[in-house]
């Protein structure tokens, strides 16, 4: 048997800790799948997420992700791996390991987690005994997830040796940090992922909620432009901005540029926003141009939205969903 780390949370809200610990097992929801001790493969898993009509109508990304977990927590999970589950009322961690098979318990308690699995749980250690990257792996916010990166210093700690984190903390990379780079990419996939019309429109909308008055222009008139801006109502204040606007994984060339620069007239300012970034001959040839150019690549855009976006319209808030958190602005001192 290959050596093996889990973590599996107590519910939604911490709310089953005692359960598990006084009747030695964890478990799991996802109650409408069913007996799933038949099932052996991950692909396998993800059909029975999609043949239940609870599950089936969320999104492919959320399937993948909720199979993933049941199929660690009912297949990969074997007897003799560990296993953790955090009781976030002490701020410790139960350490025990799996003494089963995967059991399907639909009558036992604690109802609404009927897949069950048995375990002999160590001991309880302190969530500050770990190291800083320890700690980062063990806030994720899955309910099943492998710890199999940081089983040497699980297995240290149940042993009693504590880590020495000083290293690993000068070289990790901040909370704060981290979190701000994950969101980052979650955001670039949504835009990734969105149909190019839809993003010139939210390139309109940001641009409003920056103060100007702007639109997509109707596409048989555009001649490569996709919005037209501009600081007043009416249209008679300078600079009156033309917009191109390109998802694309491909960076944006030369002559492109310069085929964008020469829509330019007198009084007018070019923006051109470009996902997938610019050559060095494409900037060379919006910084030679005659009229103003403005260059904003793919994170210079999510910088823009994210900073504008309590003033964003809410319909185009609905194309890139976001949720205002509070994270500490930095990781805990180190002890001395």
């Amino acid at each position: 048997m290959v050596e093996r780390a889990f973590m599996v949370r107590a519910g939604n809200d911490n709310e089953l800790v005692e359960d598990f610990e006084s009747r030695s097992l964890v478990a799991i929801s996802w109650a409408e799948l069913g007996d799933v001790s038949e099932i052996r493969s991950y692909d396998e898993m993800k059909s029975q997420f999609n043949a239940i009509d609870a599950y089936s109508k969320h999104n492919d990304r959320h399937i993948a992700q909720s199979a993933g977990q049941v199929h660690r927590f009912a297949v990969e999970m074997e007897e003799g791996h560990l296993v953790l589950s955090y009781d976030k009322t002490e701020r410790e961690y139960l350490i025990g390991q799996v003494t089963g098979d995967y059991e399907w318990e639909p009558g036992d308690h604690p109802p609404g987690y009927p897949h069950v699995r048995r375990v002999d749980w160590k001991d309880s250690i302190s969530r500050d005994v770990f190291t800083t990257a320890t700690k980062n792996t063990l806030g994720s916010t899955l309910t099943v997830f492998s710890l199999d990166d940081r089983l040497d210093e699980i297995r240290a700690v149940l042993a009693g040796n504590i880590p020495d984190g000083s290293e690993d903390d000068e070289e990790s990379v901040p909370f704060v940090d981290e979190v701000a780079n994950q969101a980052d990419e979650l955001i670039s996939d949504i835009l990734a992922n969105m149909d190019p019309f839809v993003f010139e429109e939210l390139v309109a909308a940001v641009l409003r909620a920056m103060g100007y008055h702007a639109k997509k222009t109707r596409d048989r008139q555009d001649r490569g432009i996709d919005v037209i801006a501009h600081p007043d109502a009416l249209g008679f204040e300078e600079p009156y901005i033309k917009v191109q606007v390109k998802r694309q994984q491909s960076t944006v060339g030369s002559p492109d540029m310069r085929a964008f620069t020469g829509t330019l007239g007198n009084g007018e300012r070019g923006l051109f926003v470009s996902t997938g970034g610019y050559t060095k001959d494409a900037r060379d040839a919006a910084r030679t141009a005659e009229q103003r150019v403005t260059l904003i690549d793919r994170d210079a855009f999510i910088d823009l939205l994210i900073q504008h976006y309590d003033e964003l319209e809410a319909e185009y808030q609905a194309t890139v969903p976001l949720k205002r958190v509070y994270i500490p602005s930095q990781d805990p001192p180190l002890k001395e």
